[in-house]
C-alpha cells in the first residue's frame, strides 16, 4: 500500500495509528506533489491511503497552499483502491470518480467541533476518538475486511452517543 500522510498539526500525527506497523507500506510523509506523482507514476500498487487536511479539492500539502492530491493528478488513483482520510475526501472521490473508502467533514480538532457547534467536548476526547478510528482502519487491513464492508461496520460500532463521534460516521462513504 503507497500511503501519503500529511501531517501538520496534533491531530494529523495521530493518523499515523492507521498504517503504522502494516506489511508492505509504501510511506511518503510530507511529501511535494511532484514526490507523490512520481511516486504514484513509478509504483502500481492497487492500494493507496492519502491521511491529513483537505476540502473538496483535494489533499492539501503540508503549507496547506497548494494540495498534493487534486483533479489535475486524480488520474493517478482512479485504477486503484483509496483510503481517502481528510475532510470532505468523499466529496473529492465523488467529483472525480475513485473507488475506495472516504471520511467526509470529520472533526479531528476541538477548533472544528466549535466551528461546527459541537462545543460539548473536549479536545482530548476528540483526539482519543482519532485514535478508535484509525485503529479500527488499520486492523481493516491487517485483518483483510473487504473495504466494501468498513463503512458499515464502523457505522455499528462507533460511539454515536458522543454528537461528533456521530457526525463524523453518518457520512464516511464507499464507491465502488
Amino acid at each position: 500500500m503507497i500511503v501519503i500522510h500529511i501531517d501538520t498539526m496534533a491531530d494529523t500525527a495521530r493518523l499515523k495509528r492507521a498504517y503504522e506497523g502494516l506489511d508492505n507500506v509504501t510511506l511518503l510523509y510530507n511529501p511535494t506533489r511532484a514526490e507523490v506523482q512520481n511516486v504514484l507514476k513509478e509504483n502500481k500498487d492497487p492500494y493507496v491511503m492519502c491521511l491529513g487536511h483537505g476540502s473538496r479539492n483535494g489533499l492539501f500539502g503540508v503549507n496547506w497552499t497548494q494540495n498534493v492530491i487534486d483533479r489535475r493528478n486524480a488520474n493517478l488513483l482512479k485504477d486503484r483502491q483509496v483510503i481517502g482520510i481528510w475532510c470532505y475526501a468523499a466529496d473529492f472521490a465523488d467529483l472525480v470518480g475513485l473507488h475506495g473508502y472516504f471520511t467526509s467533514m470529520f472533526i479531528s480538532n476541538m477548533g472544528e467541533a466549535l466551528c461546527l457547534n459541537f462545543p460539548n467536548n473536549t479536545e482530548e476526547d476528540i483526539f482519543h476518538e482519532i485514535d478508535v478510528f484509525c485503529d479500527q482502519i488499520h486492523d481493516f487491513i491487517k485483518d483483510n475486511v473487504k473495504m466494501s464492508d468498513w463503512v458499515n461496520i464502523l457505522q455499528a460500532n462507533c460511539h454515536k452517543e458522543k454528537d461528533f463521534v456521530k457526525f463524523n460516521y453518518e457520512a464516511m462513504t464507499y464507491f465502488e
